[in-house]
């Protein structure tokens, strides 16, 4: 069945079972009716805190390590991000809503000189007339280019993220400026619900709502003796880490929560931020920043410079003659323009100028002014130093971190298993972290009419992270001299994965040896 873009079938536990095909209609229908969003009662978010460990290389005290030469590293602090998850009529609601102000959003930014300066959450084609669209490596690219073509000039890049972007944003801007995209003097009873939903944060942990089933959940289960039907239990799951695997579709019926749960609803109080992880807050975060987006446009063309933001990533290329001048007018903007806050620890600083004949990016300290010849440009998980462009460290580490919990997870199944062919499901594996699962195509399914038959379908099988190498090696190589200096960086994954293929057979068959004994 064809469907519009914003009716977006999600699989995560939530208050209620998941929407199906099924309901297409009477959503479609409840969605655009006006008087319905406008008396609709979103139920409160589910809340889930995720963690991503950081690694630092050691610049203090320089310590290497003995075998490969590299400096060791220390875990940083983490990065702690609130995820608030819609139940899943609210999400429809949200994502419909932001396919109507995103459109109107659209047209207006055409309108705007910083048109093509505003890169995140938008759909971009890579040319005039093309069905595809830039991503963050084509946004990178065109930063570096713009360095490269001018280095007859000693060149700044600042980079600067706002702090805790989404958490702060004004509730009186918010309004003021979705106003503005609509054309309104006002916000629309429907819309404004959509607001309120969104200001007015409430929420529920979702591990507490876990427990008071005393550790279990709603799941999906085939009928004996049927092919097709299908039926709900609540079964006691161990942990929540296991939802995906054991098909948990709901920690409770919308009746059950209404009836049981209403004390667990958490009231944030919130007089600024909205929550970060609905189909609608990144659309929303762009609204937001209109004023601020065409003041820096106007400023950086005025001096012959280059700004770009993604998010509430902003970097911005002058001369070095402006760069004390810049930084201090992108923090006052931020500051009193939007409410926000750029703090010193989150701007960093690089210069690009003919050093020994050599065209050379290197950071600066803010204040003091000193060169650390050692770190270049990093930006959108690329680093450039003026003469080539890499990805950075971090993602191959953030891989291969990937791949290792994916062999000791896929290693304790087999091991644990039911079936007396206790082996490691490879071909996911090969699939996921290796070339035989890199290549990019159209997905196709069995035609309803005559299963023989395979009919197109709008979605794709996107590769893995070895196809967004691929395609950024192939993005960079003019600026790498038409070298393959990004492929290069992964070539030491095929050995890895060798090796912990080996290690993972091995643990199997020797627990397999030991049960038998």
């Amino acid at each position: 069945m064809e469907t519009e873009d914003w009716f977006k079938l999600k699989r995560y536990p939530h208050i209620g079972e998941p929407l199906t095909i099924k309901d297409y209609k009477w959503v479609k229908e409840y969605v655009e009716s006006k008087k319905s969003i406008k008396e609709h009662s979103f139920l409160p978010l589910i809340h889930k805190t995720i963690v991503s460990r950081k690694y630092r290389a050691d610049t203090v005290n320089l310590i290497r390590n003995k075998k490969t030469g590299e400096r060791k590293r220390f875990i940083d602090k983490p990065k702690v991000r609130h995820i608030y998850y819609a139940s899943h009529i609210d999400s429809v609601v949200f994502s419909y809503y932001n396919y109507l102000i995103s459109e109107q959003y659209r047209k207006l930014i055409e309108t705007k000189n910083f048109n093509e300066s505003i890169v995140a959450y938008r759909k971009i084609p890579i040319e005039i007339g093309s069905e595809k669209n830039k991503c963050n490596i084509d946004f990178a690219k065109s930063t570096f280019e713009f360095i490269k073509r001018n280095k007859n000039k000693k060149l700044t890049a600042i980079v600067a993220d706002v702090t805790a972007f989404f958490d702060n944003l004004d509730h009186k801007i918010l309004k003021k400026q979705w106003c503005k995209v609509l054309n309104k003097s006002s916000l629309p009873d429907d819309h404004y619900n959509v607001f309120k939903a969104l200001t007015n944060l409430h929420y529920v942990e979702g591990d507490q709502l876990y427990n008071s089933y005393n550790g279990t959940m709603l799941v999906e289960r085939g009928v004996p003796n049927s092919s097709n039907d299908k039926e709900v239990k609540r079964i006691e799951i161990k942990s929540n880490s296991y939802f995906k695997e054991k098909k948990a579709i709901a920690y409770c019926t919308k009746e059950e929560f209404l009836s049981n749960n209403l004390n667990l609803v958490i009231s944030a109080n919130n007089k600024i931020g909205i929550p970060q992880g609905s189909p609608i807050s990144a659309t929303l975060a762009n609204i937001y920043m209109l004023d601020f987006d065409q003041e820096v446009y106007d400023k950086i063309d005025a001096i012959g410079g280059y700004c770009q933001r993604y998010s509430d990533d902003l970097i911005i290329i002058c001369e070095q003659k402006y760069e004390d001048e810049i930084i201090k007018f992108i923090r006052d903007k931020v500051k009193n323009l939007a409410k926000l806050e750029i703090h010193p620890s989150k701007t960093a600083v690089y210069r690009f100028e003919e050093i020994d004949g050599v065209f050379k990016g290197f950071e600066i300290d803010e204040k003091s002014k000193k060169h650390n010849y050692n770190k270049c440009l990093e930006y959108l998980g690329f680093s450039y130093d003026g003469q080539r462009v890499l990805i950075k460290n971090s993602g191959f580490s953030k891989f291969y971190r990937s791949m290792k919990r994916s062999f000791k997870k896929s290693s304790s199944l087999s091991i644990n298993s039911k079936n007396p062919d206790k082996s490691i499901f490879k071909s996911r594996l090969y699939k996921r972290f290796t070339h035989r699962g890199a290549k990019r195509k159209l997905i196709y399914h069995p035609s309803k009419e005559d299963k023989t038959v395979y009919i197109k379908t709008k979605k794709y099988y996107w590769g893995n992270y070895l196809s967004y190498i691929n395609k950024a090696n192939d993005s960079m190589k003019l600026l790498n001299g038409e070298k393959d200096v990004i492929k290069k960086q992964s070539r030491k994954f095929w050995s890895q994965f060798y090796k912990l293929m080996k290690f993972h057979d091995n643990k199997v068959n020797n627990s397999n040896k030991v049960n038998i004994s």
